[in-house]
Protein backbone atom coordinates (compact mmCIF):
# COMPACT_ATOMS: atom_id res chain seq x y z
CA UNK A 1 0.00 0.00 0.00
CA UNK A 2 1.20 3.49 -0.84
CA UNK A 3 -0.24 6.60 0.73
CA UNK A 4 0.30 10.25 -0.06
CA UNK A 5 -0.60 13.24 2.07
CA UNK A 6 -0.65 16.76 0.68
CA UNK A 7 -1.10 19.57 3.19
CA UNK A 8 -3.09 22.23 1.34
CA UNK A 9 -2.21 25.42 3.21
CA UNK A 10 -3.82 27.87 0.79
CA UNK A 11 -7.29 26.33 0.57
CA UNK A 12 -9.92 28.40 2.39
CA UNK A 13 -12.99 26.20 2.01
CA UNK A 14 -14.78 26.94 -1.26
CA UNK A 15 -14.22 25.48 -4.70
CA UNK A 16 -15.03 27.64 -7.72
CA UNK A 17 -14.88 25.31 -10.71
CA UNK A 18 -14.33 28.31 -12.98
CA UNK A 19 -11.29 29.51 -11.00
CA UNK A 20 -9.40 26.57 -9.49
CA UNK A 21 -6.18 28.51 -8.75
CA UNK A 22 -8.27 31.26 -7.11
CA UNK A 23 -9.95 28.62 -4.95
CA UNK A 24 -6.93 28.38 -2.67
CA UNK A 25 -4.91 26.47 -5.29
CA UNK A 26 -7.30 23.52 -5.44
CA UNK A 27 -5.80 22.96 -8.90
CA UNK A 28 -2.58 21.86 -7.16
CA UNK A 29 -4.55 19.38 -5.04
CA UNK A 30 -6.38 18.04 -8.12
CA UNK A 31 -3.08 17.51 -9.96
CA UNK A 32 -1.66 15.69 -6.92
CA UNK A 33 -4.69 13.41 -6.76
CA UNK A 34 -4.33 12.60 -10.44
CA UNK A 35 -0.57 11.97 -10.12
CA UNK A 36 -1.22 9.67 -7.16
CA UNK A 37 -3.97 7.58 -8.63
CA UNK A 38 -3.76 7.46 -12.42
CA UNK A 39 -1.68 5.34 -14.74
CA UNK A 40 -2.11 5.41 -18.50
CA UNK A 41 -5.55 3.87 -19.16
CA UNK A 42 -6.06 2.63 -15.60
CA UNK A 43 -5.98 3.44 -11.88
CA UNK A 44 -3.43 2.43 -9.25
CA UNK A 45 -5.67 0.45 -6.90
CA UNK A 46 -3.04 0.19 -4.11
CA UNK A 47 -3.02 3.92 -3.26
CA UNK A 48 -4.57 6.01 -0.52
CA UNK A 49 -4.48 9.75 -1.08
CA UNK A 50 -5.06 12.22 1.75
CA UNK A 51 -5.40 15.96 1.56
CA UNK A 52 -5.46 17.95 4.78
CA UNK A 53 -6.85 21.48 4.82
CA UNK A 54 -5.40 23.21 7.92
CA UNK A 55 -7.43 26.42 7.52
CA UNK A 56 -10.73 24.56 7.80
CA UNK A 57 -9.68 21.52 9.87
CA UNK A 58 -10.75 18.83 7.41
CA UNK A 59 -9.22 15.95 5.54
CA UNK A 60 -10.34 14.08 2.48
CA UNK A 61 -9.22 10.50 1.96
CA UNK A 62 -9.40 8.81 -1.42
CA UNK A 63 -9.20 5.03 -1.49
CA UNK A 64 -8.20 4.22 -5.07
CA UNK A 65 -9.39 0.62 -4.70
CA UNK A 66 -12.96 1.90 -4.40
CA UNK A 67 -12.92 5.05 -6.49
CA UNK A 68 -15.42 5.63 -9.31
CA UNK A 69 -16.32 8.69 -11.36
CA UNK A 70 -12.78 10.08 -11.19
CA UNK A 71 -11.43 11.42 -14.47
CA UNK A 72 -7.89 12.64 -15.11
CA UNK A 73 -8.77 16.31 -15.56
CA UNK A 74 -8.46 18.93 -12.85
CA UNK A 75 -11.98 20.29 -13.12
CA UNK A 76 -13.82 16.99 -12.58
CA UNK A 77 -11.44 16.09 -9.74
CA UNK A 78 -12.12 19.50 -8.17
CA UNK A 79 -15.86 18.85 -8.57
CA UNK A 80 -15.51 15.66 -6.47
CA UNK A 81 -13.62 17.68 -3.83
CA UNK A 82 -16.36 20.33 -3.88
CA UNK A 83 -19.01 17.60 -3.53
CA UNK A 84 -17.15 16.19 -0.51
CA UNK A 85 -17.02 19.62 1.13
CA UNK A 86 -20.73 20.26 0.48
CA UNK A 87 -21.68 16.92 2.09
CA UNK A 88 -19.39 17.29 5.09
CA UNK A 89 -20.73 16.45 8.55
CA UNK A 90 -19.01 17.46 11.81
CA UNK A 91 -20.13 14.29 13.55
CA UNK A 92 -18.49 11.52 11.52
CA UNK A 93 -16.63 10.51 8.42
CA UNK A 94 -18.86 10.70 5.36
CA UNK A 95 -18.47 8.82 2.08
CA UNK A 96 -19.34 11.44 -0.52
CA UNK A 97 -18.78 9.30 -3.61
CA UNK A 98 -17.21 5.88 -4.15
CA UNK A 99 -13.72 6.03 -2.65
CA UNK A 100 -14.03 9.65 -1.33
CA UNK A 101 -14.29 10.23 2.44
CA UNK A 102 -14.30 13.48 4.41
CA UNK A 103 -14.12 14.24 8.11
CA UNK A 104 -13.00 16.84 10.63
CA UNK A 105 -9.35 16.39 11.49
CA UNK A 106 -6.17 18.03 12.60
CA UNK A 107 -2.73 17.14 11.28
CA UNK A 108 -2.06 14.75 14.15
CA UNK A 109 -5.26 12.81 13.34
CA UNK A 110 -4.19 12.43 9.71
CA UNK A 111 -0.67 11.37 10.66
CA UNK A 112 -2.14 8.65 12.90
CA UNK A 113 -4.00 7.31 9.87
CA UNK A 114 -0.75 7.30 7.89
CA UNK A 115 1.18 5.54 10.67
CA UNK A 116 -1.29 2.66 10.33
CA UNK A 117 -0.25 2.30 6.65
CA UNK A 118 3.47 1.96 7.36
CA UNK A 119 6.69 3.96 7.27
CA UNK A 120 6.47 7.76 7.04
CA UNK A 121 8.59 9.79 4.63
CA UNK A 122 8.58 13.59 4.58
CA UNK A 123 9.61 15.01 1.22
CA UNK A 124 11.72 18.17 1.29
CA UNK A 125 14.51 19.43 -0.98
CA UNK A 126 17.22 19.07 1.65
CA UNK A 127 16.30 15.51 2.64
CA UNK A 128 18.31 12.37 2.01
CA UNK A 129 18.27 11.35 -1.67
CA UNK A 130 15.43 8.86 -2.25
CA UNK A 131 17.80 6.76 -4.37
CA UNK A 132 19.98 6.11 -1.33
CA UNK A 133 17.11 5.26 1.03
CA UNK A 134 15.76 1.76 1.54
CA UNK A 135 12.03 2.31 1.26
CA UNK A 136 9.40 0.14 2.91
CA UNK A 137 6.75 -1.60 0.80
CA UNK A 138 3.95 -0.04 2.86
CA UNK A 139 4.80 3.64 3.01
CA UNK A 140 3.27 7.07 3.34
CA UNK A 141 4.77 10.11 1.65
CA UNK A 142 4.04 13.57 3.03
CA UNK A 143 4.46 16.82 1.15
CA UNK A 144 3.12 20.33 1.13
CA UNK A 145 1.42 22.34 -1.56
CA UNK A 146 3.14 25.52 -2.79
CA UNK A 147 3.63 26.67 0.82
CA UNK A 148 6.31 25.13 3.02
CA UNK A 149 5.34 23.30 6.19
CA UNK A 150 5.40 25.40 9.34
CA UNK A 151 7.94 24.63 12.07
CA UNK A 152 5.15 23.14 14.20
CA UNK A 153 4.01 20.91 11.33
CA UNK A 154 7.56 19.76 10.61
CA UNK A 155 8.19 19.03 14.29
CA UNK A 156 5.01 16.94 14.42
CA UNK A 157 6.12 14.93 11.36
CA UNK A 158 9.55 14.29 12.84
CA UNK A 159 8.06 13.34 16.23
CA UNK A 160 5.94 10.72 14.43
CA UNK A 161 9.15 9.26 13.01
CA UNK A 162 8.97 10.58 9.47
CA UNK A 163 12.27 10.20 7.60
CA UNK A 164 13.32 13.30 5.69
CA UNK A 165 13.89 12.42 2.03
CA UNK A 166 14.18 14.23 -1.29
CA UNK A 167 13.61 13.43 -4.95
CA UNK A 168 16.27 15.97 -5.94
CA UNK A 169 17.94 19.24 -5.05
CA UNK A 170 15.44 21.53 -6.81
CA UNK A 171 11.98 22.54 -5.71
CA UNK A 172 9.48 20.69 -7.91
CA UNK A 173 5.74 20.81 -8.29
CA UNK A 174 4.04 18.59 -5.72
CA UNK A 175 2.37 16.50 -8.42
CA UNK A 176 5.73 15.90 -10.09
CA UNK A 177 7.24 14.79 -6.80
CA UNK A 178 4.44 12.21 -6.46
CA UNK A 179 5.10 10.91 -9.99
CA UNK A 180 8.82 10.56 -9.21
CA UNK A 181 8.10 8.69 -5.96
CA UNK A 182 5.78 6.30 -7.84
CA UNK A 183 8.47 5.77 -10.48
CA UNK A 184 11.09 5.00 -7.84
CA UNK A 185 8.79 2.52 -6.07
CA UNK A 186 7.76 0.91 -9.38
CA UNK A 187 11.42 0.44 -10.40
CA UNK A 188 12.10 -1.28 -7.08
CA UNK A 189 9.05 -3.51 -7.40
CA UNK A 190 7.52 -2.15 -4.18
Amino acid sequence: MRAFLVVAHKFRGEVNLNDLPGSGRIDVVARCINASIFLSHTIRRDVLFFVYFPRIGMRIKIDASKVKYLNPDERSTAALIRNALLNYSEDKEIRTSPGFYIRSANLEDVLEELVSVGALYYLREDGKDIRSVELERNSSFILSDSVNMSNDEENMLLEKGAALISVGPKSLLSSHVIAIVHNELDRRGL
